[in-house]
Order: C-alpha cells, then sequence, then structure tokens
C-alpha cells in the first residue's frame, strides 16, 4: 500500500471571459500546465502511472478526451495513459481523489490530476445542444434525463437561492462576501502572492502578437454600491454578476506520488490528504449541505 503525496501543483491564471485565453484552444491551454508541473517537479513525464483530468463541458474543443489529447498535443509520452471524467463542478477534484486512490492502492506510484474549461469557447450546457428555453425547449441530441424522471434537480442558480433562503442568507450578506472576496484577491495579487502558483502560458493573441500571460483577469476594482445596484439573475433572487463566480477560463495540474519513491528520488512532499475519500452521493439542493455536514461529524471522519 502507497502513502501518496502531493510534489507538485500549478494553473494557469484565470482568465476572463473573452479575455486572454480567448484565442487559446483548450488543448494547449491545459497542455501547457501539464508540462509546466512535470518541469517544475523535475519529474520524467515517462514515469507517471496515470493521467485523470476533470472537465465538466466535453465538447468541442473539450470533446474526444481533453486531457490526453492535451498531453499528447504537447509532445508527452503516448505510452502513459490518460482519461476524462465528468463529476460536474467537482470533476477535477474527483480526478485528485482517483490518482490518490490508486496510489494507495499500490496500483502506480505517481500520477497526474488536472482539469480545464475554455468557458469562452464551451459554454456551459453546450454539451447539450438545444434550441429554445424553459417549456419551449428543444434538445437537437435528445435530453440528458428521461421524460419519467422525477428528481428535482434545479440549476446552480435555483439551487443557491433555495440555501440562501433557508439558511437566511441576505442580499446584503453576499454582496458583502462579494465585495471582499474582490479586494482580497486584488491585494494579494498585488502582493505576488499567487505567483507561486501561476504557471505563465504564451498565447498568440488576436491580432497576432505573442504575449504571456500571467495575471487573474477577473480581478474587479467595485464597491458596495456598484454591487447593490445589479439585477439579480433571477426574480426577486440575490444573486448577481457581482457576488457569483464568473465566466472564465482555465487549467490546473497537481502531480502525486507514492511517498517513499519520492523520497528516494530526492524531492520534498508538499502536502498529503488526511481525508481523501470524503465523497459521497447526497440529495440535491439543500439537505445536501446537512448531509455533507453530519457526515464530517460522524467518527468515520475523525484522524
Amino acid at each position: 500500500m502507497g502513502k501518496p503525496v502531493i510534489i507538485e501543483a500549478g494553473r494557469s491564471a484565470i482568465g476572463k471571459r473573452n479575455g486572454a485565453f480567448a484565442d487559446t484552444h483548450a488543448v494547449t491551454l491545459l497542455g501547457r500546465i501539464q508540462a509546466g508541473v512535470l518541469q517544475r517537479a523535475g519529474v520524467d513525464p515517462m514515469s507517471l502511472g496515470q493521467v485523470v483530468g476533470g472537465c465538466v463541458t466535453q465538447a468541442g474543443e473539450q470533446a474526444s478526451n481533453v486531457s490526453r489529447t492535451a498531453w499528447l498535443n504537447e509532445g508527452l509520452p503516448w505510452q502513459v495513459a490518460a482519461t476524462t471524467i465528468d463529476c460536474q463542478c467537482g470533476s477535477s477534484q474527483q480526478a485528485n481523489h482517483m490518482i490518490h486512490n490508486m496510489i494507495a492502492a499500490g496500483v502506480i506510484d505517481s500520477g497526474m490530476a488536472c482539469g480545464v474549461e475554455h468557458m469562452s469557447k464551451v459554454w456551459l450546457g453546450a454539451n447539450v445542444p438545444r434550441l429554445g428555453e424553459g417549456a419551449d425547449v428543444t434538445f437537437l441530441n435528445g435530453s440528458s434525463k428521461p421524460a419519467d424522471f422525477a428528481l428535482d434537480m434545479p440549476d446552480q442558480f435555483g439551487a443557491a437561492e433555495r440555501i440562501a433562503g433557508r439558511r437566511g442568507i441576505t442580499r446584503a450578506d453576499v454582496d458583502h462576501l462579494g465585495l471582499i472576496s474582490q479586494q482580497k484577491a486584488i491585494r494579494a495579487t498585488e502582493e505576488g502572492r499567487f505567483e507561486r502558483e501561476i504557471i505563465p502560458v504564451e498565447v498568440v493573441d488576436a491580432d497576432g502578437n505573442t504575449v504571456v500571460v500571467s495575471r487573474d483577469g477577473g480581478l474587479r476594482e467595485t464597491t458596495a454600491e456598484k454591487l447593490a445596484s445589479l439585477n439579480p439573475v433571477l426574480p426577486d433572487g440575490i444573486h448577481t454578476a457581482g457576488n457569483s463566480s464568473q465566466v472564465s477560463d482555465g487549467a490546473a495540474a497537481v502531480l502525486w506520488m507514492d511517498e517513499d519513491r519520492a523520497r528516494a528520488e530526492g524531492l520534498r512532499p508538499r502536502a498529503h490528504a488526511s481525508s481523501p475519500n470524503a465523497s459521497w452521493a447526497v440529495t440535491p439542493t439543500t439537505t445536501s449541505t446537512d448531509r455533507s455536514i453530519r457526515r464530517r461529524k460522524s467518527s468515520r471522519w475523525q484522524e
């Protein structure tokens, strides 16, 4: 049985919608990060046992096993297996669980977990092509759910509104969180706190110029008054474009290794996961939060 540790990790800068990475292919973006993490660690890519990547919207540039396509496009060895999984918003986290568990089980002694989303080109829902909205929607290749699917599964904004209503979270609360989040991100950027984790990526912009992207593009100079003036996404809702996650482009990767191998090769482990299998199926929306909290407090998860 192995003891999985993290050897290296890195990410691209986060590109805002139609921003710095707008003209960069998703495959290129992910491949640069895969190679960048290996280069930082000084690890031979041929020595990896598996690559697992997470991607929510596997269509267009992100279709047909984007993790392996990126790996091969970057000139990395074809002998290393790679696969792409869809666990929705937890896709890349689940990729980390899978690599961790493969090392723990002794199946491999090193592997990479990674992920990419290029929302400027492959927008959320692009893998389910449709015409129209609401009751008038027509799914071109059929719906992902059968007609008799009875489980209540709202979209992200609908679920967020239910959770907020149940827990007494107000518009002022989420606006305040959005404001301090932006303020902290700007301060951290100015202080260079993200430089260690960002792998600079060279791209060609729309004008044909070669530029190096190494700074997050979604930073916003805003105020409480500006946030309060924005209209909510849903009628009578509290979530707006200013206090919600942005439409972004980016990629990231984590290099895992068995601790004995890492130390034998003179590599310094950066971290290990104390509860790597903290994932389970839950009832959607509000009850999922309750069950997660109860599960985490149970003796099963105590170290």
